[in-house]
């Protein structure tokens, strides 16, 4: 039993994990929309250096989240997996002893 609890305390952090690749995931999109939506007050060719700097900024934003959503993702599964494991044998054990009393 306290195997089974140990599954569904490391698949609540794999979901706190995937909540936060989501939440970083967002971040690019949103500076992505503000570039995109202030573009008529700016002239590229003034502000190349700082956009070059947002735009390596928001690539590594975007790495940081795909890593964590994948992983996050790949545990889950892992963790499904080993629970329905665990629920077959608690089953198995629960026939084995009712057979034998």
């Amino acid at each position: 039993m306290a195997f089974i609890r140990t599954i569904d305390a490391e698949k609540r952090t794999h979901l706190a994990e995937l909540r936060t690749g989501i939440g970083i995931l967002t971040i690019p999109m949103s500076l992505l929309t503000i570039l995109i939506a202030t573009s008529n007050y700016y002239s590229i060719d003034e502000v190349l250096s700082l956009i070059t700097g947002l735009v390596i900024g928001i690539v590594i934003l975007l790495i940081i989240g795909g890593y964590l959503v994948i992983t996050a993702f790949s545990r889950l599964r892992g963790d499904n997996r080993l629970r329905a494991a665990c629920d077959d044998l608690s089953y198995l054990v629960a026939e084995f002893n009712n057979n034998n009393h």
